[in-house]
């Protein structure tokens, strides 16, 4: 009898205990909501000032290396000259090659903290600063004004087993950050695939890396993309290659026309400028 009269005291301790923990997780809710914890810097984990827009911190912002306002007309690479140039400016590379889009656009230089984010993007799975650099490409792009008010947006797509080793694609990434700021519709993922993996081809030349992405991308249903404006979503333009096969692709299942916008540019060394954000 003993026993029987203490175990219903020590369950109600019990339900008592359970009762109190679940008040004070709704207090501690309401809390976080009346005095949220601060948004911190995907990059360098400063504290962001309340009502902060980006993701990112101004002094990481201001270390960004950014394409100025003088660049290829065609590529968006930036120009070794001091001058704004004409409306037909071309860079060496893109004198010489025969582009199918329209033209691409980069928000920076493929150099410095900038290509250290894209790494960390693309192989430390950092996803949410693939959303915040999105929102970068995002902010400049509307002031810019770099994509076509009709457009679609796509994400060039990886290959398959890829995709599923990483868990994610970074240009989908971009892609959603940079809705945020540019209220563009996106196609579906899918609407492009990627039937097999190029492997890496940063020690291939320009020719050789046209060659291993021909025919590399399919559009499995053309009637998805037929009569549209697209503008492709990407994290790095080296040569082109990539944005010129899939715009070929495109432009065959019945594309209206094709623009790119990447997050960086490759650029030589010697053709850095150092020039700080332009919104002009």
């Amino acid at each position: 009898m003993l026993f029987l009269t203490k175990f219903p005291k020590r369950n109600a301790w019990g339900k008592r205990f359970l009762i109190g923990e679940y008040l004070n997780n709704i207090w501690q809710s309401g809390l976080d909501l009346l005095f949220p914890s601060p948004a911190l810097c995907s990059i360098c984990g400063r504290k962001l000032s309340i009502g902060a827009l980006l993701g990112l911190c101004q002094s990481c912002l201001e270390h960004m290396p950014w394409v100025g306002a003088v660049f290829c007309q065609l590529c968006g690479r930036p120009l070794a000259i001091r001058q704004r140039p004409s409306g037909e400016a071309r860079c060496s590379d893109c004198t010489r090659t025969q582009h199918f889009f329209v033209r691409n656009r980069a928000i920076g230089i493929y150099t410095g903290s900038l290509k250290e984010q894209i790494q960390e993007l693309k192989y430390r799975y950092n996803r949410q600063l693939g959303i915040d650099l999105g929102q970068i490409m995002g902010l400049v792009a509307k002031h810019r004004q770099w994509v076509p008010k009709t457009a679609h947006l796509l994400a060039v797509p990886l290959y398959a087993e890829r995709l599923r080793q990483r868990g994610y694609n970074q240009a989908e990434l971009l892609l959603d950050g940079l809705q945020d700021f540019l209220q563009v519709p996106a196609l579906e993922p899918g609407t492009v695939i990627r039937r097999s993996a190029t492997g890496a081809s940063s020690h291939l030349g320009p020719r050789a890396r046209r060659a291993n992405l021909q025919g590399v991308f399919q559009v499995p249903r053309p009637g998805q993309v037929a009569g549209k404006v697209l503008c492709v979503i990407d994290d790095i333009y080296t040569t082109g290659a990539t944005l010129d096969e899939l715009t070929r692709t495109l432009l065959q299942a019945g594309a209206q026309e094709v623009y790119g916008l990447t997050l960086s540019i490759a650029v030589d060394e010697q053709d850095l400028l150092g020039h700080g954000p332009s919104f002009d």
